[in-house]
């Protein structure tokens, strides 16, 4: 059997390595390991997503550009200086899925403002969270005679505009219903859930259903806080023509 000489194996093996990563590259996108889908404990989506992908998370600004374009035109700059608390690492999540047995690709996009040195990220963060479903998970939710969850904490509806309905769930008690984000493992090169309470707030949006979260490390009822956040969620509402 004829032996390659090492300059064409070197050669052969360094234009597969290019080839090959071109191909990983071509969208700017890589990978990361983990299958974990994170959604709302409140109000689930109407069908469990399968295929979940997840994709390294970037800064907001690098990762904006790289976007589905479906996901892309809905995005609207935060105003962090609204936030009750200074902005140290802004992160975007990106998930691909199929819902339930659909073979359809849809995407999440997880954009993470949180204030993390010296403090821990379960503590001070403001989350919000974009799920392509064309279903509304939100439809047929009723609003608590008592204004009231099952744990006792507030629960607002209240309309923001003819057609969206806003869900925020305010957590006054020392019980709350889980909440959950995704934060990545340096590592392990792999994106997990992280696992804690947090005030709430849902509505949906042509074809989008947008979940943020807060939290500022104390339960107490402050009600500037609270509507200062609901003037936030607002501004995330695409413009109609």
């Amino acid at each position: 059997m004829r032996n390659f000489r090492p300059k064409v194996v070197c050669s052969l093996v360094v234009s597969l390595f290019l080839l090959l990563v071109g191909c990983s590259s071509s969208t700017g996108l890589v990978k990361a390991g983990g299958d974990v889908f994170a959604q709302s404990e409140i109000h689930r989506l109407t069908q469990d997503p399968e295929n979940v992908i997840h994709y390294q998370p970037m800064s907001i600004q690098e990762m904006t550009p790289l976007l589905p374009s479906s996901i892309q035109s809905r995005i609207k700059p935060v105003d962090k200086t609204k936030l009750p608390f200074p902005v140290e690492k802004e992160m975007a999540y990106l998930v691909s899925f199929s819902p339930g047995s659909e073979k359809e690709t849809r995407h999440q996009l997880q954009l993470t403002y949180a204030q993390e040195n010296g403090v821990r990220i379960t503590e001070n963060f403001f989350i919000v969270r974009m799920t392509e479903t064309d279903e509304n998970p939100l439809a047929h939710v009723k609003p608590s005679a008592s204004g009231l969850d099952s744990f006792g904490n507030v629960m607002r509806v209240e309309p923001l505009t003819a057609d969206i309905t806003f869900y925020h769930h305010i957590i006054t008690t020392n019980s709350s219903y889980v909440y959950n984000f995704y934060k990545y493992d340096d590592k392990n090169q792999a994106v997990n859930l992280i696992v804690t309470n947090a005030h709430e707030m849902e509505f949906y949006d042509q074809g989008i259903l947008y979940h943020l979260a807060y939290h500022t490390g104390s339960n107490q009822l402050d009600p500037t806080l609270h509507d200062q956040m609901v003037a936030l969620a607002k501004d995330l509402i695409s413009v109609r023509s």
